[in-house]
């Protein structure tokens, strides 16, 4: 690894691991009240080791303005399934085996002139993405995060324990929600991890987390903590497509989590998996992040899996409310006289879709769902995404001068759309 002092290794990126290189007018408005405040993270997928080639990514954190928990309490639960784990060493004995490498290599294309001196026409090279997955059939199914496989030309995965690379190929994605399954062949008999309810999981709860930390040789890193949050929700971007992921509902632990880690597991006391390990937080500006990382709860990954082994890309039901917009900036306020100074900002809204049938309009502002602020299109996405098509929610809007509280009735997201 490069040497480098410690503020430039908080801002980069660290995923992938590379082995080489205006809307129309509204009538004018008045001052907006203050919505409840929210935090923001820089936040980077953890797939393998630190490179370059992928900016920032961002998650947000809900605090104030009502409506949604984001953090629930400890309730004192001390059922043993909840308990702190005692006994790692009998964690591990049952998980640890049930835990693989994977290693993926991924073309990528170089610009033009970046040869040597800055001279040549491009061309390509082949880095290498390392992060890790869980066994989930005898016959070599493999689960993992959709980032760690995501563009690759080949797939390789080590079985804990053995120096040999097994072939693998991809069965199916989910991009939206960064799960994936993948296959080796030949194998029978293999060791297989046990999920358990990630519902079931109150904050408090002790966890460990295991995973192919840095690439580090010798075997997975393993880290013990405790579930600090729950319910959390972030935007990043897939390094290699480029796409942007909303996740919700995650699981926030204060387990170490490193590049390498995604793909493997989160488990509680009793070595069953309630998540698999996805993103970390890094530092923001002038925040310090330490011990936030992030898990895609258990119940989505069940629910998937049965999708994923029929093939293809799947992708759960997504509720849909049928607009377009983006941020809402001082600029567009001053220019269009809008009422709040931040917002979800209306630009089109489809025809016979939900928004339209509740009488959402263009130039619309959107300030709170179910009385949780919204300061920005992210805080809509993301908020959207803690609901299922066919639930009603109640939409805070600035329409002219007017605050207005709108019932819509959310359908379910076509194909391809946000």
């Amino acid at each position: 690894m490069d040497d480098m002092s410690e503020q430039e290794t908080a801002w980069l990126p660290i995923e992938p691991v590379w082995s080489a290189p205006p809307p129309p007018p509204p009538p004018a408005r008045p001052d907006p009240p203050a919505w409840g405040a929210r935090a923001t993270l820089a936040v980077a997928l953890v797939a393998a080791l630190i490179g370059a080639g992928v900016g920032a990514l961002v998650a947000r954190t809900s605090s104030g303005g009502g409506g949604q928990t984001v953090v629930e309490k400890f309730s004192g639960n001390t059922s043993l399934i909840n308990q702190r784990p005692a006994d790692i060493q009998a964690i591990l004995a049952k998980v640890l085996p049930a835990v693989v490498t994977i290693k993926s290599t991924v073309v990528v294309q170089s610009p033009a002139g970046g040869g040597f001196f800055g001279f040549g026409g491009g061309g390509t090279q082949t880095s290498l993405d390392e992060g890790t997955g869980m066994i989930i059939a005898s016959d070599g199914q493999i689960v993992t995060n959709n980032h760690v496989v995501s563009g690759a030309s080949s797939i390789t995965v080590n079985l804990n324990g053995s120096a040999k690379d097994l072939p693998a190929k991809v069965i199916g994605t989910d991009p939206s929600d960064d799960v994936a399954l993948i296959q080796i062949s030949g194998e029978s008999g293999l060791p297989t991890v046990s999920f358990g309810r990630s519902a079931a999981v109150k904050v408090g709860d002790g966890v460990v987390a295991i995973g192919n930390a840095l690439g580090l040789s010798g075997g997975p890193t393993v880290t013990a903590g405790i579930i600090s949050a729950e319910g959390r929700g972030l935007t990043t971007q897939d390094p290699n497509s480029g796409a942007t992921i909303t996740l919700a509902n995650l699981l926030q632990t204060d387990a170490a989590i490193n590049p390498g880690n995604s793909g493997g597991p989160l488990v509680n006391s009793q070595g069953q998996v309630i998540g698999m390990n996805s993103d970390e937080a890094v530092n923001a500006g002038s925040a310090q992040a330490q011990n936030i990382g992030f898990a895609i709860p258990a119940d989505t990954i069940t629910h998937l899996v049965p999708l994923l082994r029929k093939g293809g890309t799947v992708s759960l039901p997504r509720a849909y409310l049928g607009i377009q917009g983006g941020d809402e900036t001082p600029q567009q306020q001053q220019d269009y006289g809008l009422t709040p100074s931040t917002g979800a900002l209306v630009e089109t809204v489809g025809p016979n879709t939900p928004a339209a049938r509740a009488g959402i309009q263009p130039g619309d502002v959107i300030v709170s769902l179910d009385g949780s602020g919204v300061a920005a299109w992210d805080d809509l996405t993301q908020d959207l995404r803690g609901y299922n098509p066919g639930q009603t929610v109640t939409l805070g809007v600035y329409r002219g001068p007017k605050l207005l509280n709108i019932s819509v009735t959310l359908g379910t997201a076509p194909s391809g759309s946000q």
